[in-house]
């Protein structure tokens, strides 16, 4: 996905949030995270704390960072790789604490995502003699946790750290080249960015957020193996937006566990330049959650 498409993507990211944002208010005063919203049934961990745990999936197609060169006869030219679609998952878990009565700065949560895929296979780099010159798979883990503030109704910002780690398992059917081959990525650093959230109608809810990041590119791609910086001052760029349908509570002794259901759309660029082979390692795909609220 080039640079202008994924520019594209994240205008169309804005419009629709801001769109949907604009529904929310028209249908209801106050968000669904308002301070004044009444529940019918008192939650676990009472009026001022919750805590969310989810299984969250990111159905994603990704695209690696760096180009790769490969020989073409008495030329050489630069192909990118790019993956099947692919599911990532794991927990992710939030916990809140309601400080104020009020519309503005009403509450402060923290977030911890993990999520984690086997098996990414991808497209194959070009081909000798009709055979593929390579079966390139990986397996990939991202975690990130963030501190947000709600500034005012559900809308606010929030800071935290982001991790992903990548290693590639690389095998040459044609001989094309030294067969196999390893290299494990790491791009981590801080992350910032601005959050909102409304009531749609009734049960169902809008959410967006966005967000820039400030990494730093490690790799044991190198003659030593040993892991060495590769790239300082990596930005990143993403965006998730989506909806929630509020589902059943089951009522206990100690209080009632409330549930929901989301589903959204989430794309990922970071700009990796590390020239000459400088390119995005780009991921995009619908995301699926199940959370239980106490």
């Amino acid at each position: 996905m080039s640079m202008r498409s994924m520019k594209v993507v994240v205008c169309c990211v804005v419009a629709v949030f801001c769109l949907l944002i604009e529904r929310a208010g028209a249908a209801d005063k106050l968000p669904a995270d308002s301070p004044a919203e009444q529940q019918t049934d008192k939650r676990i961990l009472g009026d001022r704390f919750s805590f969310d745990a989810g299984l969250k999936f990111w159905v994603a197609k990704w695209q690696p960072a760096g180009f790769v060169t490969v020989n073409g006869g008495a030329t050489s030219f630069n192909v990118s790789r790019t993956s099947d679609t692919t599911a990532m998952m794991g927990p992710s878990l939030t916990g809140t604490v309601r400080v104020r009565d009020d519309e503005w700065f009403n509450s402060v949560s923290v977030n911890f995502t993990w999520l984690q895929a086997g098996g990414f296979d991808f497209s194959p780099m070009g081909s000798n003699n009709g055979v593929p010159t390579d079966q390139t798979s990986a397996t990939r883990r991202d975690y990130s946790i963030v501190a947000a503030l709600s500034v005012w109704r559900g809308f606010g910002f929030f800071a935290g750290y982001y991790n992903m780690q990548q290693r590639f398992t690389t095998q040459s059917p044609s001989g094309f080249f030294p067969s196999p081959t390893q290299e494990t990525v790491y791009i981590s650093g801080p992350l910032i960015g601005f959050f909102g959230s409304g009531t749609v109608s009734g049960p169902l809810k809008a959410y967006g957020n966005l967000a820039i990041g400030f990494y730093n590119e490690k790799t044991n791609n190198n003659p030593s193996g040993t892991v060495q910086t590769t790239a300082n001052g990596v930005h990143g760029y993403s965006a998730e937006f989506g909806l929630s349908l509020d589902g059943p509570s089951l009522r206990t002794g100690m209080g009632a566990i409330g549930s929901a259901v989301m589903m959204g759309f989430r794309t990922q660029v970071i700009n990796v330049n590390n020239a000459p082979f400088a390119n995005n390692d780009v991921t995009w795909g619908p995301t699926f959650q199940v959370v239980a609220r106490f």
